[in-house]
């Protein structure tokens, strides 16, 4: 049995120039013995790093909060602390970011689309491990009514699966608990909001990225790049895939594409593909732009 804690995302600018609002859902998938043994590692990071009892770690810590006074470098400890003791457990994870930049759909059409995209992964990550899951989501914002209309949009998948993915793996319909009182959702706050920022080109997220990768999903040739992090839509949005986490190609059904520099050679060149020739982030000071 695996469980799988997903939540919500975003950024509402980009520092990448291209890209626009962003809108993700991610989460992480936890096998049964790390279930425990997470709760017990991220009680003993936060006793060594002085967490107050009942602090919420949210990537967005509210204003006041502990850890929103804590100062970056303070948080940029406790990420890679969580992030690496995830890694060391065998937990993974998948985000799905859809960017509104090149297709600014209303998010409530968004939110379905990316809920598919979502539940797929996890159905194909649980099918090669010959398991099945249950999925929990962080309750959403705006009260009682808020969640049950998120709730009637995930039946669908529950039930019926979607195009790609059929429902036997995932063995119940997706439930809702108080993040404040589930660690495993707090680290799906954290891998979801961090790889959407990164995503985003913010440098705390960015610095995060190590972590990150090793973290996410991978395919059958060892790439994140639509197994544990997708972007939409994809054609416009997959050189990310290079400048963010270093992969050099993207393989969908078994056929590769280019990525990043070497798919900017003429011979290769595709149009539509903005992030071909180069991040879109702006240089340091002193420095042309790449």
């Amino acid at each position: 049995m695996h469980m799988i804690y997903i939540d919500d995302s975003g950024q509402p600018s980009s520092a990448r120039r291209g890209l626009g609002e962003l809108v993700a859902v991610g989460g992480v998938i936890v096998p049964e013995p790390a279930i425990a043994g997470f709760d017990k590692a991220l009680t003993a990071i936060r006793i060594e790093l002085g967490i107050p009892d009942g602090e919420e770690i949210k990537w967005n810590a509210p204003k006041g909060s502990f850890l929103a006074q804590a100062g970056v470098e303070f948080r940029g400890r406790l990420r890679r602390r969580m992030l690496q003791a995830a890694i060391d457990m065998g937990i993974k994870s998948a985000v799905v970011i859809w960017d509104r930049g090149h297709l600014d759909w209303p998010k409530e059409k968004i939110a379905p689309k990316i809920l598919d995209y979502l539940y797929e992964r996890f159905d194909w990550f649980l099918r090669e491990k010959d398991d099945v899951g249950v999925i929990i989501a962080d309750e959403p914002g705006g009260g009682s009514r808020a969640e049950r209309a998120w709730l009637a949009e995930t039946l669908g998948l529950t039930s019926g699966g979607t195009r790609y993915a059929t429902p036997e793996r995932i063995v119940s319909p997706i439930v809702t608990a108080p993040s404040d009182h589930v660690p495993h959702l707090q680290l799906a706050d954290l891998v979801t909001a961090a790889t959407t920022a990164a995503v985003a080109g913010r440098g705390q997220a960015l610095e995060l990225v190590p972590w990150l990768k090793q973290l996410a999903r991978t395919n059958a040739y060892n790439l994140v790049g639509g197994a544990g992090v997708v972007l939409w839509p994809r054609d416009q949005l997959m050189d990310l895939f290079y400048w963010v986490f270093g992969e050099n190609v993207y393989v969908k059904a078994g056929e590769q594409t280019l990525l990043g520099p070497a798919a900017a050679d003429p011979l290769f060149r595709q149009p539509g593909r903005p992030f071909l020739d180069d991040d879109g982030l702006p240089a340091p000071a002193g420095l042309p732009a790449s």
